[in-house]
């Protein structure tokens, strides 16, 4: 593979590689992220789904006027998500450091074993 590829599965630990919250979600709008690096993924403008499977890393995503923004992320060291205006959000948080913000409608999270998030305005926040 190319060695500057932050795409390639065979070059998790690239030097030249971005930080967040660049792409390194694997498969587009349905992703699933590469193990305890970085995990950032912007989905595609009115695409009709964009789904993000976590891994243990910190997790960010922006949604983007999505029929479904669906972020599994419970096992992350931290995750942020932006629902962008989604007509469905829906984000399954780790226990703490989980922030999804712009939470309107039909907007779901979790934090992990501790039940609901604490929502504040259009901020969902996990402990």
């Amino acid at each position: 593979g190319d060695p500057g590829d932050p795409g390639d599965p065979g070059d998790p630990g690239d030097p030249g590689d971005p930080t967040l919250p660049s792409e390194s979600c694997r498969g587009g709008n349905n992703c699933v992220c590469p193990g305890a690096a970085d995990c950032g993924h912007a989905c595609s403008a009115g695409a009709l789904e964009c789904h993000v499977q976590g891994s243990t890393g910190p997790v960010d995503v922006v949604c983007n006027e999505n029929l479904e923004c669906h972020v599994e992320c419970q096992s992350a060291a931290s995750c942020d998500v932006d629902c962008g205006g989604s007509t469905q959000c829906h984000v399954s948080c780790p226990d703490g450091n989980c922030e999804v913000v712009n939470c309107v409608g039909d907007c779901v999270v979790s934090c992990g074993t501790d039940g609901d998030a604490t929502v504040t305005g259009t901020t969902a926040t996990c402990p």
